[in-house]
């Protein structure tokens, strides 16, 4: 692997399982950008939004991805659901990076975040107008579709799939 590797996609798509898992067979570093954020900000993200709101978090995240879109030598990359609607961003990470799409249906995001102990505190909801989870995320992915499909260079559906099996496919990319 010569070049860095980014996923993207919706919440609950696998992208940190399976980005340490890619990372692992590769041998390279794994940064969770969501994670590096929590521990640069010192606060959860739930805290960060409920503190300084969905901008303040936004803006944490653009910072982050512009330092990492910076840097040339091997890394594996989980972005965080919403990291693409830093437009200026990337372009870059586009021009040195193999940027892939993990792809989940509707349902399976909303039973994967229904599984998922710690997800309130991890994945604060991205909408107050009082519409269910499901519609938040059917209307969240509508407007986000078309920014993973413009900066994404593969896509896979993780839906029936498991983290190992998708890892694979995208270091066989890689090797390919």
């Amino acid at each position: 692997m010569k070049k860095p590797i980014y996923l993207i996609g919706y919440r609950a798509t696998g992208k940190s399982i399976i980005g340490k898992e890619i990372a692992e067979i590769l041998e390279v570093p794994f940064i969770d950008l969501d994670e590096l954020i929590k521990r640069e900000a010192g606060k959860e993200i739930a805290e960060i939004v409920a503190e300084d709101g969905w901008n303040a978090f936004r803006e944490l995240e653009q910072q982050a991805l512009s330092i990492l879109a910076a840097r040339e030598e091997p890394v594996v990359v989980s972005c965080g659901g919403g990291a693409v609607v830093h437009k200026e961003v990337w372009p870059l990470i586009k021009k040195k990076a193999l940027v892939v799409w993990l792809k989940a249906s509707p349902e399976t995001i909303l039973a994967r975040i229904a599984q998922d102990s710690t997800s309130q505190m991890q994945r604060p909801r991205l909408t107050n107008n009082g519409s269910t989870m499901e519609e938040e995320i059917e209307q969240t992915m509508l407007e986000r579709y078309p920014l993973y499909e413009n900066y994404s260079d593969m896509a896979i559906e993780t839906d029936f799939m498991n983290p190992t099996q998708v890892a694979q496919k995208i270091v066989e990319e890689v090797a390919g």
